[in-house]
């Protein structure tokens, strides 16, 4: 038996009918659970704090980049918007506007200013190393498990060896930041930690790292940290964020992570052939239902329900007509 802490599944269905609690108790059933599943990783309180407060380090400035940016681009959508609807009624000068055809350099032309060279301007230099929202870091680390992989070649081309050779490119550290606590429900991130074991897992696999340099580190967040983020950031909700090592100041971040665990997949990584079998042990779930208290009634309810419901699709059928012939 595993001796993890046991999860209470307190969702409803779709499709469960209102019921009365006061002839129902709660009741805890015990199932048994997918095993391949990744754990979050524990993190003490204070590591957590540091993290925290490295971050908004980092994230200093930001916000003003965003906000500026929003109110940039709210005023190019209002001017927009008034010339696409000129007045109806607007008498043009025609003598004014039109170019002398004499004239080689013509009318005086009025550039508008490039947003973008603006914003490339001003931009700070951690917004490139930054993923942010839960769709985001979902495609990213799904796009690190395929950069693992490695085409196995199924035929050996002659003066080629069978073994490949180690791949010689460094693949950085990422940490990714997840608000769970403030995330309703939970389960919207509850793909994260696979994901982030598959990373992990994937690269031992295919030998592109030995240690733990390389890795992607888990942290959750306690509650409140999202709208901590969001306020740094300038942004409206910030409930996940992955954060690369080419963040200016991430050696400060990762000197936090040397004793956080490192999520992995443990059946994707191939066993060493001396080393023994390690099973997954079982993993038991909690689920909440309700029973009613009186069984006894409950039965008869539902068996003078059926009763009637019988009676009534018998009731709705047809009479059938018999026809005879007289001889």
């Amino acid at each position: 038996m595993s001796q993890q802490i046991a999860r209470a599944h307190t969702s409803q269905s779709n499709r469960a009918k209102p019921r009365e609690g006061s002839d129902r108790r709660v009741q805890f059933r015990s199932v048994v659970d997918n095993p391949f599943h990744v754990q979050w990783p524990s993190v003490p309180a204070n590591v957590q704090n540091a993290i925290l407060a490295c971050m908004l380090d980092m994230l200093s400035g930001l916000a003003d980049h965003n906000l500026a940016r929003e109110q940039l681009s709210r005023k190019r959508r209002r001017c927009g918007s008034r010339n696409a609807h000129p007045p109806k009624r607007a008498k043009v000068d025609h003598s004014a506007t039109s170019p002398d055809p004499s004239d080689p350099i013509g009318p005086p032309v009025t550039h508008a200013m490039d947003a973008g060279t603006v914003d490339a301007e001003t931009t700070p230099s951690i917004l490139s190393s930054l993923t942010i929202g839960i769709n985001g870091v979902t495609k990213r680390l799904e796009g690190l498990v395929r950069s693992y992989r490695r085409p196995v070649e199924s035929r050996l081309e002659e003066g080629k060896s069978s073994v490949p050779d180690p791949p010689t490119s460094v693949f950085p550290t990422r940490l990714v930041i997840a608000c769970r606590s403030d995330s309703d429900p939970p389960t919207l991130m509850g793909h994260i930690p696979n994901l982030v074991g598959a990373c992990n897992s994937a690269r031992k696999v295919n030998g592109t790292e030995s240690g733990r340099s390389g890795g992607t580190w888990l942290v959750p967040m306690p509650k409140g940290t999202e709208d901590t983020l969001s306020a740094a950031m300038g942004l409206r909700r910030v409930s996940i964020l992955l954060v690369d090592s080419s963040a200016p100041n991430f050696c400060t971040l990762a000197s936090l992570l040397e004793n956080v665990p490192l999520p992995v997949a443990p059946w994707l990584s191939v066993p060493n052939t001396g080393s023994p079998v390690m099973l997954i042990p079982t993993h038991i779930k909690q689920l909440r239902t309700s029973a009613p208290k009186d069984m006894k009634a409950a039965k008869e309810k539902r068996s003078k329900e059926r009763a009637a419901a019988k009676e009534r699709r018998r009731c709705a059928l047809p009479k059938r007509i018999v026809v005879s012939s007289s001889g």
